[in-house]
């Protein structure tokens, strides 16, 4: 029995194979047109795996380069800002190194001090520096000027306003870079580091440990002058102009006619027709006054203990007797929360003591503080005025290594970030590199494969047409 196949299903076995022919044409053309070997995940499930990987990675490297984009003008900005700083700094600096000269009158110092406040005004203008409504040094609290100008009287001060923490960017997976320096660690005082004093009064620092921020001003006070002079001499108003403390020794050298007091130079003694010789004054080589009358002087040779009794305060209000043998006497100003422990076994004479929590003293109050003390409100002789600024000068220097410290941390994170920019490039590159070979054609091999499956199916639609024109008669044998 000779087996026929039905018209129906000859047309089924024809349409299937154009079918299958005519989608792999469609397929290739598909390929070619797009480029890409991966149109369907049911094309490639690994590639199509591969592939999205590779994409997520390259997002999140774009994401990193935006990063990378938005920061660096944000850091060469905060550069430049600091580098205006430091020429600022520098001019201040020349100008602190010229009112330390001997040479230099009040007048001159005063001209000086003005500079100063000038320069302190300028400084605070670059340290509130901000790229768009972004201030650079504060913090995170980017949103407001974190350094504020006010006065007290004659003196300036600045205070800050801003936070201590930084504003980090991602760029690399698990890398993070700082895209600032709080203001208070390039302007500001991070922390004590010794407690230096004027050196004004002979006062020093005590052994037990003291707490505060920026300068502090001792007071010591010449309450009374004690003792019996000979040769004659007297005290002018009781020893009330004074300014002796602790134990001094008075010479009077008849035969040479000089008065010495202590290691100081020896005052040659005023004729009756000076117009000091009432009020003549003696100094020792700390400076310490004493203030004489010879208008009973009787020219004899005299050797007389002087005792200078006073008292000694940080606040400014409360006052401690001295007896120049502590050796830890604990001062409080509890309105500021400093205490400071000192030694005043050195001490020999009245005045105002600087002292300076040195490393824990802004720029701010050290520029403020040395205008203050060139101006010389308080009318210190010339010599304090020049130990005060040579004070505020050891303080200005650590102040300004920090922001060059700054300017070079800065910079760093500027190369960094620059470098990052580049590699992150790099690596995107690679990574498309990467996704190229899984998802992209060969096209000489796809417009071949075109090409073949044009032809087959050609030969399909011929043989096919064949075999479905065959009629009634080939069955009928």
């Amino acid at each position: 029995m000779t087996i026929r196949p039905t018209q129906t299903s000859t047309f089924s076995l024809v349409a299937r194979g154009l079918t299958l022919n005519f989608l792999k044409l469609a397929t290739a053309q598909e390929r070619v047109a797009t480029g890409k070997s991966i149109l369907r995940p049911s094309d490639d499930a690994v590639g199509t795996a591969r592939a999205m990987s590779m994409r997520r990675q390259i997002g999140q490297l774009s994401r990193f380069r935006d990063s990378v984009d938005a920061g660096q003008p944000v850091l060469e900005t905060s550069t430049s800002a600091l580098e205006e700083a430091s020429g600022i700094l520098s001019e201040a600096r020349s100008l602190l190194v010229t009112a330390m000269s001997g040479s230099m009158n009040p007048t001159d110092r005063e001209a000086i001090g003005l500079q100063i406040e000038l320069i302190l005004e300028k400084l605070v203008d670059v340290a509130n520096s901000k790229l768009g409504d972004r201030y650079l040094f504060a913090g995170t609290k980017t949103s407001e000027a974190p350094f504020e100008l006010t006065r007290e009287g004659t003196l300036m001060k600045v205070d800050y306003k801003g936070n201590e923490e930084r504003q980090n960017i991602s760029i690399g997976f698990g890398t993070e870079i700082a895209l600032n320096i709080p203001g208070s660690e390039i302007f500001g005082s991070p922390s004590v580091q010794s407690v230096d004093f004027a050196g004004l009064t002979g006062l020093a620092l005590g052994p037990s440990a003291s707490q505060g921020e920026g300068f502090a001003d001792v007071e010591l006070r010449h309450d009374a002058t004690v003792g019996a002079l000979g040769s004659g001499l007297a005290l002018v108003s009781g020893g009330a102009l004074d300014t002796v403390l602790g134990a001094h020794t008075l010479v009077v050298d008849s035969g040479a006619n000089t008065v010495t007091l202590d290691g100081g130079l020896p005052h040659h003694i005023p004729d009756t027709t000076d117009p000091d010789f009432t009020d003549f004054v003696v100094t020792d080589e700390n400076g310490a006054e004493l203030h004489l009358d010879f208008s009973a002087y009787d020219h004899t040779h005299s050797v007389s203990a002087v005792d200078g009794q006073g008292s000694i305060s940080l606040d400014g209000s409360t006052y401690s007797p001295l007896t120049f043998t502590e050796t830890d006497l604990e001062l409080l100003d509890t309105a500021t929360g400093t205490v400071l422990h000192v030694d005043a076994t050195g001490v020999r004479r009245a005045g105002n003591e600087a002292v300076s929590f040195a490393g824990n003293t802004d720029i701010f109050s050290v520029l403020a503080s040395a205008a203050h003390d060139l101006r010389n409100g308080d009318g210190l002789p010339p010599s304090d005025v020049v130990d005060r600024v040579q004070l505020r000068f050891a303080e200005f220097e650590r102040n300004f290594d920090r922001i060059l410290k700054g300017l070079g941390t800065l910079g760093a994170h500027t190369e960094r970030l620059l470098s990052s920019g580049d590699r992150l490039e790099s690596l995107s590159l690679n990574v498309e590199g990467l996704l190229s070979q899984v998802e992209d054609t060969d096209l000489a091999q796809v417009v071949l494969e075109m090409t073949k499956s044009e032809q087959t199916l050609q030969v399909a639609q011929a043989t096919g047409s064949r075999l479905i024109q065959n009629s009634l008669l080939n069955y009928l044998r």
